[in-house]
């Protein structure tokens, strides 16, 4: 009972430890895992889903609001506590310059004046009464009278104290009547033209335009009122035009006399009076008529700066802005847009769709492949995003311009993360799709749109081919700042005669390119945790040979060590050659026969003898252990977490191959026995080779294992070698699913013909020096070592 404890006991630890090891226990759990994540990497219900959870997810980011109010309890006086950039073109309107703009408009509408009927009949009443003093001095001068002149009329004084002669010449052009009528006509016509007073004519300035009215209500021509006559100088003109064919010899004196009489006449005072109320109401409508003084406020334009004082005008236009965000930020308006942006990512989602399923539809048609693309794609959004609220919060506060936004969003972050783990052509697009998003996210900017294109496709190209992570994080920043650097230069050209622009967009380009290389490897690094992806950085960091499995080989297997060594050189190789992964070729052809590490004593490049310890034991067993390799290999894969391109490296590399040693010699020993022996008992559980890398591998491991048998290889027995191999893997139907041509099989032929004959090349046979064979000093160390053991043997038997 004790015995048969015991025995369940160690039957359960051993059992434990395998599995512990990783030597059983998992290949059931794997193949199911395996059939169900390779069902869920091809359903198209599930394709379907992640997509739409893309697009669910685009719009969410689209949708998060940009244009926020900027309502701050902002007073007169206060210092504002920071920049104000615009986010929109708007104008607003200057009351303080509309009004000085208004003043300076009715000012020039010219003051209106009207005749004074009530003047003119005065005139014409004082006329009369110079008219009639005349003929009473006259009357009173020819009757030898004295002429005394009312009290109260200074028209008939002024008579009164003329001379005779003087009195005599008016007489005379009285009694003419045209010289009279022309002398009234003149005085009518200067009344006419209007006269105004030289006190009245001086409070005005010298250019005042004027506008005189007649007595029927017309305005007559615009003139300046220097134009305008005073009494005086319309008393001479009068007196000079009534004495124009005057000879007299005293014709100065009369001028002079008839000047002041028709001053007197005009009463020394004008005819115009100050039209107040017609020129207010023009001036009232000329300034209503006159546009408002509107400001133009461009996008990106401070309104306000950090630290200014606030003023009436300034305060005046951060409300209008204020209002206008309001009415943008409405709720129908808001809506409108937002469906806009939500109809427009799903249209470019299906022209992503299917430019991708016709250029690169290894992408669509792979559930995992559509998923990283996916988290790539609303990852760099939500970064992008959160990259325009950081800018706008420091672009406040130290005013910077908030067109330098662009230089602070990492638009090459899609494709430098996508670049390495799905390919390139699929990196530019989704990046020039992510730039478009980005663009409507912020107003439909042009600018970002060009600008994610160019630096996607060279930051993609940068980046597609770095081996390790150094090398990845200084081509990603170093292209990011090159060419964003490049792309300002527009900016720059603008903005030449401010240094400090340029300084600012310098350091955040800088500071942008960094964190875009620090955030790509971050993802990339979080993807291959999540997606069980490979890029050539990881991979080639499985090419080091302190790699733990890869100890295990040299010291548990050197002679498989050196097999994959061999192999991984000629996979390589070939693998450069027609334009496919050498790392993935090379990593996984180091890592493809690790399941040899179970019992490395059973393969004939581990054992001393050729057959080993087969000898003893049936066809079929042997055959067992060595197919059984695969599946081990594979489970200590699983076990030390390597990547699926190495686990399918380490399953295909065999493919369906049959073991034929063990079969033919299956063969042999049951052929008299009348056995039927199963050809399907013998052959690998495969699947196929798909990828050109792990073709590549199948291939090279078996031209390399067949090249040993050469007796002295020459290049022409290693083609003809070669041949032979690749004609029977085509003929057996293993590289049925490989994505290889006849062209690139035969490229790799080549590469794997100058491979072998380099290392199997033939050394120089050195002659031997017969005539002095004591003074080598390998047979001299013999003799004294062989010495030393018989002196040694004869003291142990004295001894004894």
């Amino acid at each position: 009972m004790f015995s048969v404890v015991k025995k369940f006991i160690d039957q359960r630890r051993s059992k434990f430890q395998m599995g512990k090891k990783g030597l059983t226990g998992s290949r059931k759990r794997r193949t199911q895992d395996d059939s169900l994540a390779a069902a869920a990497d091809k359903s198209k219900p599930l394709n379907i889903a992640i997509l739409s959870i893309l697009w669910v997810l685009c719009s969410l980011v689209l949708c998060l609001p940009l244009d926020k109010t900027t309502e701050s309890l902002l007073i007169t006086g206060q210092q504002a506590p920071e920049t104000i950039f615009a986010k929109f073109d708007f104008d607003y309107q200057d009351k303080e310059l509309t009004e000085l703009k208004r003043q300076e408009a009715a000012a020039k509408v010219p003051l209106f004046f009207r005749l004074n009927i009530k003047i003119e009949q005065d005139y014409k009443m004082r006329a009369k009464q110079f008219f009639a003093a005349i003929n009473k001095r006259i009357i009173a001068l020819q009757s030898n009278q004295k002429y005394l002149p009312p009290a109260d009329s200074k028209i008939a004084k002024l008579v009164a104290n003329m001379d005779d002669n003087t009195l005599q010449d008016f007489y005379y052009m009285m009694q003419d009547g045209n010289r009279k009528r022309n002398f009234i006509a003149n005085m009518e016509l200067a009344l006419n033209r209007g006269i105004m007073d030289s006190h009245s004519k001086q409070a005005y300035k010298v250019g005042q335009m004027i506008k005189i009215v007649d007595s029927k209500g017309r305005s007559r021509r615009e003139k300046q009122i220097i134009d305008v006559q005073t009494p005086q100088l319309a008393a001479k003109q009068v007196a000079e035009k009534a004495l124009t064919f005057y000879s007299s010899s005293n014709k100065k004196l009369f001028t002079k006399i008839m000047t002041e009489v028709v001053e007197a006449l005009f009463a020394k005072r004008g005819n115009l009076r100050f039209d107040e109320k017609t020129t207010q109401i023009r001036r009232e409508a000329v300034a209503s008529a006159t546009l408002p003084y509107v400001e133009a406020i461009k996008k990106d334009q401070r309104i306000i700066n950090k630290n200014e004082i606030v003023t009436e005008k300034l305060l005046s236009k951060l409300n209008k802005y204020n209002r206008l965000v309001a009415e943008r930020v409405s709720s129908k308006a808001i809506l409108r847009h937002k469906l806009e942006l939500i109809s427009w990512c799903l249209v470019l989602m299906l022209v992503i769709g299917l430019y991708l399923y016709n250029v690169n539809p290894d992408i669509i048609k792979s559930n995992q492949k559509v998923l990283l693309t996916a988290a790539t794609i609303i990852i760099s959004l939500i970064i992008n995003y959160a990259a325009i609220e950081v800018f706008t919060f420091f672009s406040t506060q130290f005013s910077l311009l908030p067109v330098l936004v662009m230089d602070a969003m990492p638009l090459a972050l899609p494709a430098i993360v996508l670049a390495v783990t799905t390919g390139l052509r699929g990196a530019i697009y989704i990046g020039f799709f992510v730039s478009i998003l980005t663009a409507m996210m912020m107003n439909n900017s042009y600018d970002i749109v060009l600008e994610g294109l160019v630096i996607s496709c060279f930051a993609g190209l940068a980046v597609r081919n770095a081996t390790n992570y150094r090398s990845f994080f200084i081509r990603a920043a170093g292209v990011s700042f090159v060419t964003a650097t490049l792309l300002n230069f527009n900016f720059f050209l603008e903005t030449a005669n401010i240094s400090a622009n340029i300084i600012h967009s310098m350091i955040i380009i800088a500071i942008t390119s960094i964190m875009t290389a620090i955030l790509g490897l971050v993802i990339i690094f979080v993807f291959e945790l999540l997606f069980n992806i490979s890029t050539n950085m990881s991979l080639l960091m499985l090419c080091d040979y302190n790699h733990p499995l890869l100890r295990r080989l040299q010291l548990e297997a050197p002679g498989t060590f050196h097999h994959s060594l061999t192999v991984s050189t000629l996979a390589e190789y070939a693998a450069g050659s027609i334009g496919a992964n050498p790392i993935k070729a090379r990593v996984g052809a180091l890592f493809h026969d690790i399941g040899k590490l179970v019992k490395p004593e059973y393969f004939t490049e581990n054992s001393l003898s050729p057959d080993g310890k087969h000898t003893d034991l049936h066809p079929r067993m042997s055959s067992l252990i060595i197919l059984n390799h695969v599946k081990d290999g594979v489970d200590l894969a699983m076990k030390y977490k390597l990547r699926k391109i190495i686990r399918d490296a380490i399953e295909q590399h065999h493919g369906t191959n049959i073991v034929y040693y063990f079969y033919q010699k299956a063969l042999k020993e049951n052929r008299e026995k009348d056995l039927v022996v199963s050809e399907q008992e013998y052959r690998y559980p495969g699947p196929l080779p798909k990828e050109k890398e792990v073709a590549i591998i199948c291939l090279a491991d078996a031209c390399e294992a067949a090249s040993r048998s050469l007796q002295k290889p020459t290049p022409t027995k290693i083609e003809a070698l070669i041949w032979e191999i690749f004609r029977k893997r085509i003929r057996d139907g293993q590289l049925d699913d490989a994505d290889l041509t006849f062209a690139e099989l035969s490229q790799i032929k080549k590469s794997f013909v100058k491979t072998l004959t380099m290392m199997n090349h033939g050394r120089i046979a050195y002659p031997k020096d017969e005539d002095n064979d004591e003074s080598d000093l390998f047979m001299a160390a013999q003799k004294t070592t062989t010495a030393k053991s018989a002196v040694a043997e004869k003291n142990d038997k004295k001894s004894d």
